[in-house]
């Protein structure tokens, strides 16, 4: 279901894109579009919010479901908004009449021309931002802005471990339609979708050039387990029972009421 998910086509505002894949390591994909937010579908899902934190920030935060930490990030780093020069930059969430459009706060939220009103996002500088879930992920979709290649440029490390690493060369080859290194206008910026067979829970962000963008952040843990025939047929007589006592105190009740 999830590979079929991800290989449909995707509307932008302005133009029919695909949104396409490259390869981790075996079973695991990274989805980008340019324009389109893209995610599992069936998933719990983990939403990072960033709305009322006044920015810059550099605080540990802890939320529902995860926890957020800052290493080496400049004070002008971490949860972020507006644009900086020479700093960082919006990530571009839409396009309309040619013009880049921006999240107003997080994951789904509404988009805006007007850059005054865009949401918090957060960006590396040179730093690195880590989010440790509370229970194991098995997809991480995020809005990555100006994707910068290099080495490494932006990476993602999902626990860490070597081989689920994420560079912005893997998300730029993904991004059908993708402009630029490091562009910061439409078409510079992707969503990301990077699902894994390995359930992880902590994702860290780094960079080696100025800075990693990013924003609208959700993790997706696993679906919630279908129960096998027999436990539902346990589950069914275990009501049956309970409404069958149920209705024996209710005729109790009655018969003493009368």
């Amino acid at each position: 279901m999830l590979c079929n998910f991800l290989h449909c086509g995707v509307l932008a505002r302005t133009t029919l894109l695909m949104a396409a894949s490259v390869c981790i390591a075996k079973g695991d994909l990274i989805t980008a579009s340019l324009y389109t937010a893209i995610a599992p579908t069936g998933s719990a899902v983990t939403v990072v919010n960033l709305t009322g934190i006044t920015a810059p920030s550099q605080s540990y935060l802890s939320e529902s479901g995860l926890t957020i930490a800052f290493s080496s990030v400049g004070s002008n780093q971490g949860v972020v908004k507006g644009t900086t020069g020479g700093v960082h930059a919006i990530p571009v969430a839409g396009v309309s009449g040619g013009l880049p459009e921006y999240l107003t706060g997080n994951y789904g939220s509404a988009l805006t021309l007007n850059a005054a009103n865009s949401g918090n996002y957060l960006s590396t500088g040179t730093g690195t931002i880590t989010i440790t879930f509370s229970t194991p992920q098995t997809a991480l979709a995020l809005l990555w802005g100006s994707i910068d290649s290099g080495s490494p440029g932006n990476e993602v490390k999902l626990n860490d471990a070597a081989n689920y690493t994420v560079t912005g060369a893997m998300v730029q080859t993904a991004a059908s339609g993708f402009v630029s290194n490091g562009f910061q206008g439409p078409g510079g910026s992707a969503y990301v979708l990077i699902s894994t067979t390995t359930p992880f829970t902590t994702a860290t962000f780094t960079s080696s050039v100025v800075s990693f963008e990013f924003a609208g952040i959700v993790g997706f843990g696993e679906p919630p387990a279908v129960p096998e025939p027999s436990s539902m047929l346990l589950a069914a007589t275990g009501i049956g029972l309970a409404f069958v006592a149920l209705r024996r105190r209710r005729s109790k009740n009655t018969l003493f009421l009368r």
